[in-house]
């Protein structure tokens, strides 16, 4: 009966005839983010134990609506307020694998702000194809969000990038090698065997001026996690970021990227990552470094942790720091059907411990979970796209026009008919009368399309 009840009150909130109750956010000016950092010494001759007291709870199903259905390799920013931030990889649409979105929790996850698509790939450019795995940091007054994409379109020879915002609901800014703003060139740039999987699936710590930038290596039978540093007093810090080796040298293909943050009580960098992702065997390995530089096993979660997860994050302060007086969290993406994928969270209780305990490995997960009870998750927009990404008109045309769609968050589509206005285009190059572009001469620019307070990119190539 409850499944019948949630599949008609799916049909009746696509339909807009059912409304679920709005959430507040908070604003940006009124949150409390982080104290003082924490510096200790940490213990060396301790180990970090952790535990999930539950099964946690879903805070994304998939729905039959969907071919595809996925919120997964979370990254979680636990304010000093309560209120959590969180950033998901989710299905693009329109030749565009992976997008980027975002959800606000004013009160520590139990209640979510409608959905955003805060980061998409850049037309005609390195990132084209996708956006995902996102890590997030808050360095100064910029949010930065580092991710995986890839020109190949077999989804390997992957690099690292990154962009900026002042909020972390964008608009975002991609870093082009020089500095921010226009097509995007990689932040870590993969120079590997092209035949496999390459760099991403970045997660960082500030320290001070020093920023930790952690990365998945995937190069050949090499499965790492390696880290580089930078000094982020110089505004353009990408273009300087120094290697330091690998961190985590993982067992095999089957353990998958560590999101790693350090714990200001104990001095420590801790590291997660999911173990024999994707079976029923699944389970979080706990990773530790007193340096941040090597990391050493530490323990193993697998008790209350569902089967078939993949892809884990855990939460932190927005400079990447996890405090014991926070609630903290994992998240992580499971399921038996590829692509189509829930989002369960927990809380987890974090303590130090004598020696390192690998035993909870040989304990049970969680093979069945009750569904949460929560609405479905639904947005009637979590941003816009425009068909094509890249328009290609010849400069004796007429002009054309540019069809401008909405997407909610089961990712169906409507075109949007009017409303749209196009702006941040050279003038020497086309003009533009609502969603119509007149060539003027050649060249190529870069065009906004704004409806409702969503923006997007695409590109203008007059020949």
């Amino acid at each position: 009966m409850i499944d019948i009840i949630r599949f008609f009150s799916a049909i009746l909130i696509a339909l807009g005839i059912l409304q679920l109750p709005s959430v507040q956010y908070t604003p940006l000016e009124n949150r409390v983010y982080c104290d003082t950092p924490i510096i200790v010494e940490p213990d060396e001759s301790k180990f970090i134990k952790v535990i999930a007291p539950d099964t946690g709870e879903d805070i994304y199903q998939t729905t039959e609506r969907v071919d595809f259905g996925y919120r997964y390799g979370p990254s979680l920013i636990y304010n000093a307020d309560g209120s959590i931030d969180a950033f998901f990889a989710a299905p693009g649409r329109l030749d565009e694998w992976d997008w980027i979105t975002y959800r606000h929790s004013p009160d520590g996850g139990e209640n979510w702000t409608d959905e955003l698509r805060v980061l998409c790939p850049t037309p005609d450019s390195l990132d084209y194809l996708s956006c995902c795995d996102p890590g997030v940091i808050k360095i100064g007054d910029y949010y930065y969000i580092g991710y995986t994409s890839t020109t190949n379109e077999d989804g390997i020879d992957n690099n690292v990038f990154i962009a900026r915002s002042f909020r972390p609901e964008g608009p975002y800014e991609k870093w082009n090698g020089n500095g921010w703003g226009g097509k995007p060139q990689p932040m870590i740039d993969y120079d590997g065997d092209p035949s496999t999987f390459g760099a991403g699936e970045p997660s960082f710590v500030l320290m001070d001026d020093t920023l930790y930038i952690y990365f998945t290596w995937r190069d050949g039978e090499l499965n790492q996690t390696r880290v580089a540093t930078a000094d982020v007093s110089s505004e353009n810090w990408p273009a300087s970021l120094q290697y330091q080796g690998v961190a985590i040298t993982h067992k095999d293909g089957a353990s998958d990227s560590a999101d790693i943050k350090y714990i200001e009580d104990y001095g420590k960098f801790i590291a997660i990552n999911t173990v024999d992702r994707f079976t029923d065997e699944s389970s979080v390995g706990i990773y530790m470094s007193n340096d941040g530089l090597t990391f050493a096993e530490s323990c193993s979660l697998k008790t209350n942790i569902s089967a078939t997860c993949h892809n884990s994050g855990i939460s932190s302060r927005p400079n990447g720091h996890i405090r014991l007086e926070d609630e903290i969290f994992i998240a992580y993406a499971y399921g038996n059907e590829w692509g189509l994928w829930n989002t369960r969270m927990h809380k987890v209780e974090i303590s130090l411990t004598n020696n390192a305990d690998l035993s909870d490995y040989d304990n049970q997960n969680a093979k069945t979970i009750a569904e949460a009870q929560k609405p479905l998750w639904y947005s009637d927009c979590i941003g816009i796209s425009t068909d094509p990404h890249e328009l290609i008109i010849s400069q004796s045309d007429y002009g054309c026009f540019i069809d401008v769609y909405k997407f909610d968050s089961t990712l169906e589509s409507k075109k949007i008919p009017s409303g749209i206005t196009l702006s941040g285009y050279d003038e020497n190059i086309i003009s533009t009368n609502g969603r119509f572009i007149k060539p003027v001469a050649q060249g190529q620019t870069f065009v906004t399309a704004e409806w409702n307070n969503h923006t997007v990119q695409f590109v203008v190539t007059v020949k």
